[in-house]
């Protein structure tokens, strides 16, 4: 493999590498990487654009990391100032083009770049990588490479025009470098950490805000107004190569429980609650509202807030959201560790006609200390029928796959010990895959005669979520039956079943 960094191209024109001084007070500073397959060259005057690009990045996280109040902070990269250069270590691949395709590219690519800097200890300068790809064309249906986030490295490309002096520009070669500008700069959000994100509907309409940058603002950016939200730059306080930090240890893992979730509708808004239980400390808490209507997150509106004592409360109107009408959500709560870890957890709400039916916080749960797991379909030895009574989340009940592989139906039977009115059931889902989705809930007297109470949808979710009967019942036993899983397997898991 033929590596170099930042190697001068004749075209450029400028000064001889060694003449370049890259300087950073940082601890931690962005790997940047010109990924050249072996069937293309550097784009022209790719080190001055790519710089400037950069430069420009830079400084709009630094802008809203102040506007926010986080301070003087955006990413750290090696800059000589002087002549405005940006380091960018160039490796040479070892294939062309068609060897790193969309589909399973950016692996190969991780691999090449991850020996290289094995050999080169002194090019890694932290876990975060930008990854940029000269291609003659950037047209999609013209061009198959890696562009996308990859947990912390992230791909983008560059061709000849890709150049911020062409940002206003209301031609097609403008529009396209608002694209792919903005689109390297979105990409490189994700390798920061950063989920997408929408604007709410007031920043939408505030001529200072605009489109998320995480959200569509790829197609925005330069152009028209564009911003980072306060979510995104939460992530951002505590992301390596942003943090000041000099003394924290990032990403070394972080546990956290959350306790006494509450939700309520008042005043128009939206009001989540609740406090936490970690050994890692947490600065803010992210909610994004997630229209549970596709598979892709681009339009989850999101709202931050402070952590204090290890409590939150937030106020989301529900006038900011696009969607209501007829849409269920998926409220993903992120708590950001300051060792930049992020611990998810997933609630579900929904409009129907336009009313927002809240179907999470918690319950006057029934004491479950003499309950046991009568009978049940079958268990797997560490992943016993009874861990559903607990009251550990780590903890679940999976059905047999080891040997004598189980298929659905599934079912748990469930003796409270004495005769009990409910109300409905509560069910946490394995943080994992196996996530139940139809169910039908039996009740009894005497575990003999069994009464179906109906059929139900759980949620791809992993926090507790309820089921509400239509009408209170009796009884001393119940079985729930599982019918079918959110991953079309034959297999079940479940971590928790309460009642109340």
């Amino acid at each position: 493999m033929a590596c170099s960094s930042d190697s001068p191209s004749p075209e450029e024109g400028r000064q001889k590498e060694e003449d370049v001084s890259y300087e950073s007070s940082a601890k931690y500073n962005l790997n940047i990487v010109y990924f050249v397959p072996t069937d293309i060259s550097e784009r022209n005057e790719w080190h001055r654009r790519l710089s400037e690009i950069l430069l420009h990045g830079q400084s709009f996280i630094l802008k809203h990391m102040n506007e926010y109040g986080f301070g003087n902070m955006t990413v750290n990269m090696f800059v000589d100032k002087t002549l405005g250069r940006v380091k960018i270590t160039k490796i040479s691949g070892e294939h062309a083009t068609s060897y790193y395709p969309y589909e399973g590219g950016g692996v190969k690519m991780i691999e090449e770049i991850e020996s290289y800097f094995n050999s080169h200890p002194s090019e890694r300068n932290s876990d975060h990588t930008l990854v940029l790809i000269p291609v003659k064309n950037p047209d999609p249906d013209k061009r198959d490479i890696p562009y996308y986030g990859y947990g912390r490295y992230c791909f983008a490309l560059d061709y000849d025009d890709m150049d911020i002096a062409y940002l206003k520009d209301e031609d097609e070669r403008g529009q396209k470098a608002t694209t792919y500008i903005g689109g390297l700069l979105h990409e490189l959000g994700h390798a920061l950490n950063l989920p997408h994100n929408k604007q709410t509907v007031s920043d939408d309409n505030n001529p200072n805000k605009g489109t998320a940058l995480m959200g569509s603002g790829n197609y925005t950016y330069g152009k028209y107004p564009t911003y980072l939200t306060k979510a995104s730059c939460a992530i951002l306080n505590n992301c390596q190569v942003v943090s000041d930090s000099e003394s924290i240890v990032f990403y070394q893992g972080a546990s956290l429980e959350v306790e006494g979730i509450q939700s309520r509708y008042e005043g128009g808004d939206l009001v989540v609650s609740g406090s936490i239980e970690t050994n890692t400390p947490v600065s803010h808490v992210n909610f994004y509202n997630d229209p549970a209507t596709d598979n892709a997150d681009y339009d989850a509106v999101s709202w931050c807030v402070e952590v204090i004592n290890n409590a939150f409360e937030v106020r989301m109107p529900v006038n900011d959201l696009f969607l209501k009408g007829n849409t269920p959500y998926v409220l993903r709560q992120r708590f950001l560790h300051e060792n930049g870890e992020i611990s998810t957890f997933s609630y579900a709400y929904e409009f129907i006609d336009n009313e927002l039916f809240i179907e999470f916080g918690d319950k006057d749960y029934l004491d479950r200390s003499q309950w046991a797991v009568i009978d049940f379909s079958s268990e797997e030895q560490n992943e016993k029928a009874a861990y559903v009574l607990d009251g550990d989340k780590q903890t679940f009940w999976h059905s047999r796959w080891s040997t004598n592989v189980a298929s659905y139906p599934h079912y748990l039977s469930i003796d409270m010990g004495q005769i009990q009115s409910l109300n409905g059931f509560t069910f946490v889902q394995r943080d994992g895959m196996r996530k139940v989705k139809d169910i039908e809930i039996f009740i009894s007297s005497d575990s003999q005669t069994w009464e179906s109470k109906g059929n139900f949808v759980l949620k791809n979710i992993n926090t507790a979520h309820h089921v509400v009967l239509e009408e209170a019942c009796s009884c001393r036993y119940f079985k729930v039956v599982a019918k079918s899983a959110f991953d079309q397997e034959q297999f079940a898991a479940m971590a928790e079943i309460m009642c109340f």
